[in-house]
């Protein structure tokens, strides 16, 4: 199969969901100029609905019919997380490269399986963490990695929102793997990753809060890697919080302004003699412009066109995994909310049976 293909000469696009991170997703690759094939959903009309604001060549009932698609290269997973793996799954065995919605999968196996068959396979398996790829993000890594702030030693980051309160929003629902960690904690042990790498942390330590149903509402955790530093991070569903992201090294910081998971804004402070004096930087990174017609349902989605272009990048040069977010981070980080859950007492029902 071959990812140059479409008027553009770039890979063809199938986009197997119709809902709000789907049409985000969908309008990124509008901006991009992307070839859109198919849009697949669970009925004829929610899939059409989407074919036709993004104008998708065409539209498909089914997720089955989707992946078959013989013009489709590359499919975009953006179901809800438990349907991840079974979706993803189903994508890989019609032979397709997939860009799966974070979080991967609900645990480390289930991941650990999609990674497993996208290697026996020999295709493209990316999970989309789409804060990677905003230029905010990539500068701080270009700054932590020069070491002109010199060695990293903390990192301070919260999100939170006031979530719903319907026990039947995805949220809430254990059986649809709800809770905060999952949502948008990942966004936060993404950046502790980021920053110290993926191996296990010596130290890790987590409270917050669980609903009556049995998910974690909120979360906070403590993580130290010996010889590296430690990490702060906190989220909720019960406040709408700063959203800040302060990565500190020992002769300054980088500072991500909400929403640190999607920035346009950041300062870098650097040690300026005496103790407490800092020299800042203020730098701003404007959002990409939406299409004419154009509209996104999440905060800053404008910024999916950064991820749409890695995606076509890494196809367009044969690669079976992003450089930016590989695979065996993405099951680090698995592996870090599995470890979260099991102190919090978070085991999803069709986990008990597994």
């Amino acid at each position: 199969m071959s990812a140059a293909k479409g008027d553009r000469m770039g890979p063809r696009w199938g986009v197997l969901g119709a809902g709000a991170i789907c049409n985000d997703f969908a309008v990124g690759l509008v901006n991009n100029g992307s070839t859109i094939t198919a849009v697949g959903a669970s009925s004829a009309a929610k899939a059409e609905a989407l074919a036709s604001r993004v104008k998708a060549s065409r539209a498909h009932g089914t997720y089955e019919d989707l992946v078959n698609d013989s013009e489709v290269d590359v499919v975009y997973v953006g179901t809800i997380h438990t349907m991840h793996l079974a979706h993803t799954k189903l994508a890989l065995n019609a032979g397709k490269h997939v860009v799966c919605e974070k979080p991967l999968a609900v645990n480390e196996a289930q991941a650990r399986e999609l990674v497993d068959l996208a290697r026996a396979k020999g295709l493209f398996l990316m999970e989309a963490m789409w804060t990677r790829f905003f230029p905010a993000v990539r500068k701080v890594q270009e700054i932590l990695k020069s070491g002109e702030l010199g060695p990293p030693r903390c990192l301070q980051a919260d999100f939170g929102f006031v979530g719903p309160t319907d026990k039947s929003h995805r949220l809430l629902d254990p059986a649809q793997a709800g809770g905060a960690m999952l949502d948008i904690g990942i966004y936060l042990v993404q950046a502790a990753t980021m920053m110290f790498g993926t191996s296990e942390p010596d130290l890790m330590s987590c409270t917050g809060q669980i609903t009556p149903e049995g998910v974690d509402s909120e979360g906070a955790l403590s993580l130290t890697w010996k010889d590296k530093g430690s990490a702060s991070l906190m989220f909720t569903l019960h406040a709408h919080t700063p959203e800040n992201a302060v990565f500190t090294c020992e002769r300054g910081n980088i500072r991500l302004y909400g929403p640190a998971h999607c920035p346009t804004r950041m300062t870098v402070s650097k040690v300026d003699g005496a103790r407490g004096k800092f020299r800042e930087e203020d730098i701003d990174f404007p959002l990409p412009k939406l299409p004419a017609g154009q509209e996104v349902n999440y905060p800053h989605s404008e910024g999916m066109l950064y991820e749409v272009q890695a995606a076509e990048q890494c196809l367009a040069e044969g690669m079976l995994e992003c450089p930016d977010y590989r695979l065996d981070e993405s099951l680090a980080v698995m592996r870090l909310m599995d470890s979260y859950r099991r102190q919090m007492g978070v085991v999803y029902p069709f986990e008990k049976s597994e």
